[in-house]
């Protein structure tokens, strides 16, 4: 039985990219820091989300290419797919990032539990392995990043075999020859348009009027249309019913029909090799131990202040649990921001507006801000300007300038940066700028002024600028 005698100033449970970048920056100020993970540290960003699909993803981003190479003056005998060395190469870049997170944990000096840490107080740890209690951990704060899990409906039974989630889909170990891809948003999206690129006949059904719902409308049509050219079949407005599993698939499904009543619409069935669930996730609150404490915890999300404590005194909680976006960056900020708070630094409230996001398909989808929709409905009087990659330099340079555009959202009187929007190739790349502009407070004047290089993708920003404050220079 592990038995931890001296308390910490900090205990973390759950060890993902909120938990364990608290964990480091919390030793770095000082504090006597333990870190509790029922898995591997990295969580589910490293170990079955972000990293290894942004793998997969660089193969199918370069399978393409590899086709438009010709149009360089390349010249290729055969193109093929060797899927298990694929594979592989996620795994190696998975298994170097983990290690990398072990040294780095046990460089700054942190005490990494393996097990599951549940709330027995505000200040007190029991911890669990393979459901055995094997220690007690007690601390004078303690924070809560157990992250999420993928959500999956109470009617549809997940077999893991041919109804496939996330997780499950990433080690397919063969290419499927058809799928269906229940959801949309980012998730869908992504791996709608790895499989895609591999050769599986791919559809999407989605719930509401177009995929990427949450992004800027006029980026969502045109990634739509994109994928339509691909033969991407996308079902919108069209709800999950029922599946039946038989050697593959069978989905129902009900389309949206205005002159139908919803429960006069007829069931239609999608026949596949494989069933994805990809409806979004729900935060992992399970057997934590919020049960456990005297006020009760009973919303969907943990409820926290500015610097991210419960209304418990000395619980914090980041990350997904808190609630949406779900980001790794999201969570990782909160983590900082709650260990500046323990150790008495300085902090600054977090601006979620300024949150940027990025969908890793092709063309890539990155935002910040509002919508244009949203900006007008929250009253401002706006300005847009938009600027294609069609007429920048650099994406004609490398072939990758159809279907995309940047788009700036101002305020027309004072020229305030209320969102960025682009689809095109590497745009994620280009975002981060636009969230630091609007946490400088910076104009989209000013940027319009600003000093971009020379080809580059990134002159599109520029561009779009001057098409809020008067024109653009190359349309």
């Amino acid at each position: 039985m592990l038995d931890v005698s001296s308390p910490f100033d900090l205990a973390i449970i759950g060890g993902g990219p909120g938990g364990y970048v608290a964990a480091i920056k919390a030793a770095q100020f000082g504090l006597k820091t333990a870190l509790v993970e029922k898995e591997k540290v990295g969580g589910a960003c490293l170990h079955w989300g972000c990293i290894p699909t942004k793998a997969l993803l660089h193969s199918a981003d370069l399978y393409r290419k590899l086709y438009k190479a010709e149009e360089c003056g390349i010249i290729l005998e055969k193109i093929g797919i060797d899927y298990p060395r694929l594979h592989r190469r996620k795994e190696s870049i998975v298994n170097r990032l983990f290690q990398g997170i072990q040294f780095l944990l046990k460089k700054n000096g942190v005490e990494v539990f393996e097990g599951v840490g549940q709330l027995m107080s505000p200040g007190s740890l029991l911890l669990k392995k393979n459901g055995n209690e094997i220690g007690k951990v007690t601390a004078k704060n303690v924070v809560l990043a157990t992250g999420s899990i993928p959500l999956i409906p109470h009617t549809i039974h997940h077999d893991g075999r041919y109804v496939l989630t996330s997780n499950d889909i990433l080690v397919l170990e063969e290419i499927p020859k058809s799928i269906v891809i229940a959801g949309g948003g980012a998730v869908g999206v992504e791996f709608a348009y790895l499989l895609n690129a591999f050769g599986t006949k791919v559809t999407i059904i989605e719930l509401l009027n177009d995929i990427l719902p949450a992004e800027d409308k006029e980026v969502s049509a045109t990634l739509k249309k994109a994928f339509a050219k691909r033969g991407i079949n996308i079902l919108t407005n069209t709800s999950l019913e029922n599946v039946e599993i038989d050697n593959g698939v069978r989905v129902g499904i009900k389309r949206k029909i205005q002159s139908t009543p919803a429960s006069n619409e007829p069931i239609e069935t999608l026949k596949a090799d494989y069933l994805l669930l990809a409806l979004g996730r729900t935060p992992a609150l399970q057997d934590i131990g919020l049960e456990n404490l005297s006020s009760g915890f009973k919303e969907k999300y943990v409820q926290t202040n500015e610097v991210m404590e419960t209304n418990q005194h000395g619980l914090f909680a980041i990350g997904d649990i808190t609630g949406p976006p779900f980001l790794a960056h999201k969570a990782s900020r909160q983590g900082l921001q709650a260990v500046s708070y323990i150790a008495g630094k300085e902090t600054n409230p977090i601006n979620y507006q300024n949150i940027p996001g990025v969908t890793y398909c092709f063309p890539q989808v990155a935002s910040m801000g509002f919508t244009q929709e949203e900006a007008e409905k929250k009253g401002y009087k706006v300005k847009v300007g938009k600027f294609p990659f069609i007429a920048n330099s650099k994406a004609i340079i490398d072939g990758e300038y159809e279907d995309g555009f940047v788009k700036i959202v101002a305020d027309e009187k004072y020229g305030e940066i209320l969102g960025v929007h682009a689809i095109g190739p590497n745009v994620g790349e280009l975002i981060w700028g636009a969230s630091l502009t609007t946490l400088l407070e910076g104009t989209v004047f000013e940027v319009s002024n600003s000093f971009f290089p020379h080809p580059t993708l990134s002159e599109a920003i520029l561009e779009a600028a001057h098409a809020v404050v008067s024109k653009p220079i190359h349309m």
